[in-house]
């Protein structure tokens, strides 16, 4: 009865960690990644008002003109991206919306799409939505998971049409360097392929380097789509709001397909963005310095723990140890850490074949609850360790 699509996308196993533990309260869930942070008043405040003020009908499907203006402003102050609102900028129903939409109209039935593993579980999906053949590129520990333009080389085919990047990355917090960007631009220039690039976590960065954006970058205008995602920069998961830049020929394909799909992302939900990227962003420093000071404590207390190993994730808010010293899948890890400590973290096959002997911890919780978790963790793991 189903079309045979759905057989191609396969259930989210964070979903499964997730559900097992749902309503429990006898837990340390360091599972999704979700900011414990309020969305800034000036933004619920924008919100209100436009409610108020009779922001509750249909919107143009690219969103509000004014709206696409203030994430012009954005872009070129944050980004160094130069893109038109009125053809090159839309807005989308978070960055999920912009990945599916971007997928749909870039891919032809058979066209290669190369994307990060371990990476986000959605990207996947949505290439085999769009009926791609998705091409995983290996994160490896030893680059921090950080993808090379080597690496693409590796997999890079006369059949490849699109390769997602997503930097920094989940679940790994790996950070591409912006000469390893550049590289890779120059390769999108020379065999001819285009990128999505997943900027979900563009303002979870920890070091002082100025960051390079690939639609910036020389040739990149007409082949790449930069995805930018309120979500996690203002805490705004649950409005679903995101935005996306690219060449007028692209941007114009999928405001038309999102004019069949869902019409326009959520009115309010526009000017509360708008309000977001055109505010003060202290509110985004402060989550970084905190979020700094969680990756740094989480850090150290994982390396303290025999058989555990941790560099110190570039960026976003998860860690991603390595487990394998225990010797065993990291799901079984996960469910004996379940029961066993009632910490509960996430199995890195959940993001693909190339996560097997890690784990991932979100630290987007409070220093207590992660200090707490250390603590269950050092005094049960050593204790699994092959004798």
């Amino acid at each position: 009865m189903l079309a045979d699509r759905n057989q191609d996308v396969p259930a989210s196993e964070i979903r499964k960690i997730f559900n097992m533990v749902l309503g429990r309260t006898d837990i340390l869930d360091l599972t999704v990644g979700i900011p414990d942070f309020d969305t800034p008043d000036f933004v619920k405040e924008a919100a209100k008002r436009a409610i108020d003020e009779g922001y509750t009908r249909y919107t143009h499907n690219a969103g509000y003109l004014e709206t696409r203006e203030a994430v012009a402003t954005k872009l070129k102050r944050d980004n160094g991206i130069i893109a038109n609102p009125e053809g090159e900028i839309m807005m989308t129903a978070g960055g999920m919306g912009a990945l599916v939409l971007a997928n749909m109209v870039l891919i032809n039935p058979g066209d290669e799409v190369l994307y990060p593993d371990p990476g986000f579980v959605s990207h996947f999906a949505h290439i085999r939505l769009a009926d791609g053949i998705p091409v995983p590129i290996q994160l490896k520990k030893e680059n921090s998971f950080g993808i090379t333009a080597e690496d693409i080389e590796e997999v890079l085919t006369d059949k490849t049409k699109l390769l997602v990047l997503n930097s920094p990355n989940n679940p790994t917090g790996g950070v591409i360097s912006n000469k390893e960007l550049r590289r890779i631009a120059e390769l999108a220039n020379d065999r001819d392929f285009y990128i999505i690039s997943d900027e979900a976590y563009e303002q979870f960065r920890y070091d002082n380097t100025k960051t390079e954006f690939i639609g910036a970058l020389p040739g990149m205008n007409e082949r790449s789509v930069s995805l930018f995602s309120l979500s996690k920069t203002y805490a705004m998961t649950g409005w679903r709001i995101g935005a996306v830049a690219g060449s007028s020929e692209i941007i114009g394909a999928m405001t038309t397909l999102q004019e069949h799909l869902l019409a326009m992302p959520t009115s309010v939900s526009q000017k509360a963005a708008e309000a977001a990227v055109a505010g003060p962003q202290t509110c985004v420093m402060e989550m970084l310095a905190t979020f700094k000071k969680r990756r740094n404590l989480i850090t150290k207390g994982l390396n303290q723990i025999e058989g555990v190993e941790l560099d110190p994730p570039g960026g976003a808010f998860y860690a991603f140890p390595d487990v394998s010293a225990f010797g065993m899948k990291s799901y079984d890890l996960v469910i004996k850490l379940l029961e066993e400590t009632k910490v509960v973290t996430i199995h890195g096959t959940a993001f693909g074949e190339f996560g097997e002997g890690f784990l991932r911890l979100c630290y987007a919780v409070s220093t207590e609850r992660i200090e707490e978790a250390l603590q269950k963790l050092d005094a049960y793991l050593p204790k699994l360790l092959p004798k």
